[in-house]
This record gives structure tokens, sequence and C-alpha cells, in this order.
């Protein structure tokens, strides 16, 4: 099936550029890493939507990435019965570009000469639209972080005192585990699904999401924590820490950085920005038990 042709109507007639009606004069920005992003275009509901769902995060701001919001008919879509569907997005890679399909909206990443996006939809505010931008969003924060040398990693963030600690691994290596042994001993968790990993200077910082798991829910706790390490998980009996040569790591953090893992015009690009982290931070393999004694182990390494 070719590109689009599952959520759009006439997919051969995708937008080759930004440009349209746009659904309305409101704007917003989000200040996260990577930005500030302004969203313009909006309906007053949109506008209102969003700003209910990111809180604290909508701050004017001098914008560094500009998403345009267009409007979409109905007709351009194709209905599509989702019970019992698992949804995936159409994604179509090009050396300037990227495009996407989903459900009532279609959308465009630019990533040559600056990275800007656009948005089309035919949907006028409420949940659908806030999952819809979401799913187009997080997409956009990835790239945006990889052109700044960091990185969006499926991963669980553990913050302390001492600042933050990044598990990684498979679906069902421990993510939300960890996590919830994390909290129980009073950690403060950023998430247990996403969290973006970037650089001030030669520091490696990590960054709570607004698009965090179930255990990073909490509002607030947004400010940037210095990366303490970084650790493969493995589940078994005790707690210890061990080597995990670069490249294995590397090899191990690609599968985990997810849409841009996806694109093989920036594949090696991903590669080089995941060596780099390695190189300038604790790094290892944990293996863990439920005990949460882990804690111990990670701190004679770290």
């Amino acid at each position: 099936m070719s590109f689009a042709a599952r959520f759009l109507a006439l997919p051969d007639l995708f937008p080759a550029r930004p440009a349209g009606a746009p659904c309305g004069d409101e704007t917003i920005d989000l200040v996260l890493p990577g930005g500030p992003y302004r969203i313009q275009g909006l309906s007053s509901r949109q506008s209102s939507d969003l700003s209910e769902r990111y809180g604290e995060l909508c701050r004017p701001s001098v914008a560094r990435v500009e998403i345009e919001v267009f409007e979409a008919g109905e007709g351009d879509f194709v209905d599509i019965d989702t019970r019992g569907w698992r949804y995936e997005l159409d994604l179509d890679h090009a050396p300037d570009r990227v495009r996407i399909a989903g459900l009532r909206f279609m959308a465009w990443i630019g990533l040559e000469p600056r990275l800007r996006g656009a948005l089309w939809t035919s949907v006028a505010g409420g949940v659908r639209w806030t999952e819809l931008f979401e799913n187009y969003f997080r997409i956009l924060v990835a790239y945006r972080l990889l052109e700044l040398g960091g990185v969006l990693l499926h991963s669980a963030g553990v913050a302390d005192d001492e600042g933050a600690w990044v598990f990684f691994g498979h679906s069902g290596a421990g993510k939300t585990t960890i996590a919830r042994l994390s909290q129980e001993s009073g950690r403060r968790v950023l998430s247990d699904d996403i969290n973006a990993l970037h650089r001030d200077g030669d520091t490696v910082l990590v960054s709570k999401m607004p698009f965090a798991g179930d255990l990073g829910r909490a509002p607030g706790g947004f400010g940037a924590h210095r990366l303490r390490g970084l650790y493969r998980l493995e589940k078994g009996t005790g707690n210890r820490v061990s080597p995990l040569p670069a490249g294995r790591a590397v090899a191990s953090l690609l599968s985990c950085a997810p849409f841009v893992n996806q694109d093989p015009h920036r594949l090696e690009a991903l590669a080089d920005r995941l060596e780099e982290l390695v190189s300038d931070v604790s790094i290892g393999t944990l293996a863990f038990d439920l005990s949460g004694r882990f804690w111990s182990a990670l701190r004679e390494t770290a």
C-alpha cells in the first residue's frame, strides 16, 4: 500500500509545503527542550485545549521552531473502524523532510534549511485534537533534539538530589518496574516511557517530557537534571552493574530512539549522537530484582 493510502482519500494530493487556510488566529508557545516551539494558526478551542494539556509549559517565548496548523476537510480522510485496530502512523522520509499521515491529520516536518512543521486536520478540538497533535509533536521534537546533539529516548527517567538516572531496554525489560521501585524509595519519576537527553555545553541533561508514561504524569518537575548514569536493564536475581561496551550500548540505544531510527537518511547521524552521549556519561548493564536495593550498586559505579 502506498504512503498515506490508509488514512487519506487522495494520498497523491498530500501538500508539498506548508499552505492552506489556518484553523484560526491563535498562537501558543511551548517551552520544552529544543524549543521554544510556536504553534500558530490555531482556533480558540484548539489553543485552549493545548493550553490545558500542557499547562505551565505554555508561556510567551522567543520561538526557535514554528509549527503551522491548517484546516482540512472531513472528505480528505478515510473513515476507519478502529475497534481492535493497532494504530501506527504512516511516515515517508526524504533528505529534506518527513511526511506523516494518521487518523484525521496529515503533517510535514521540514528539515532544511531549518526545522519547521505543518499540520492539516479536520478535528476542531477536544481529546482527539490533543492526541493527534501530540502524535505529531513527539516526532518533531525527536528530530529537533537530534539536530541539537540530543535524543528522545524510550526509557525510564528517575531524579534525586544528585541528578537523573536513565534506564533503557526492550519492551518488557522492566522500565516501569524500576520506575515504580524508585518512586517507592522516595525518588521522583520523570517518566517510565520517554525522556529527552540533551546538552548544555559538555554536560548531558535529562528532561521530563509532557508525554510521560503512567508514572510521570504528576504536574511540574519539568526542569533539566544532570545525567548521572545510563543503564540497559536486565531482570534477574540480585542487583549488580556490569560493563556495557560502547558499540553494544549504541546498538541498544538505537532501538530505543523512536521515529528518527526509522529514517534511513538520519540513521548515521543518530548513531553518531548516541556514540557521543555514551562517551560522556557512566553507562552499564543493570541486573535488578524487586528488593529495590539496586541503588547501592548504581552509586558504587556512577
